[in-house]
């Protein structure tokens, strides 16, 4: 009798401990998710890639100015539709807010992309996201997806869809007070 409760005891005792354990590993790994991801609040996380010139651009290079992260696809309709409204809203939000596009060169052609960006007008820096890694670090399922980052490099709200120019003046009203 004290044999069986020896071992109920020492299995109930070890339950309790990987338990323990268990939420003690889960709590760290939330705490790390929290500082980067994708989700409001969380530092946007860092990438670099190369412009169609071959010019470096990590976003952790525009921290200290609000940033407007735009992923496009020059075969994306809602991607045309909005690019005017986002190059307007540029040059309005010039040295207030930084813009910053991400072309889908996975599923994109670099010529082709480089023409969409000529055809606009575009002078906004935009990079060429060759291999989707950064697209599917930020969880992009459709475009066009934009993300809206504060001066400290969190995140503020994500947009599916085009962006037009009454949307985007509502959203820069969250991060220049």
């Amino acid at each position: 009798m004290i044999q069986g409760w020896k071992r109920t005891l020492f299995l109930f005792g070890s339950l309790a401990v990987v338990l323990l354990i268990t939420c003690l590993l889960m709590v760290g790994t939330h705490e790390a998710q929290a500082d980067t991801g994708i989700k409001a609040g969380q530092i946007a996380p860092d990438f670099e890639l190369l412009d169609h010139q071959g010019n470096k651009h990590k976003l952790s290079d525009y921290r200290g100015k609000p940033v407007l992260l735009n992923f496009w696809a020059s075969w994306c309709t809602s991607c045309r539709m909005e690019m005017q409204d986002l190059v307007d809203s540029a040059i309005l939000y010039d040295n207030k807010v930084q813009f910053v596009g991400v072309n889908l060169a996975d599923q994109d052609s670099p010529t082709v992309s480089q023409a969409f960006l000529k055809k606009f007008r575009v002078e906004f820096p935009n990079v060429l996201d060759e291999q989707g890694k950064v697209a599917d670090q930020y969880q992009v399922l459709v475009v066009p997806t934009s993300f809206l980052i504060d001066r400290e490099g969190k995140i503020v709200q994500m947009v599916q869809g085009p962006l037009y120019n009454e949307e985007i003046d509502k959203l820069f009203q969250k991060v220049l007070n």
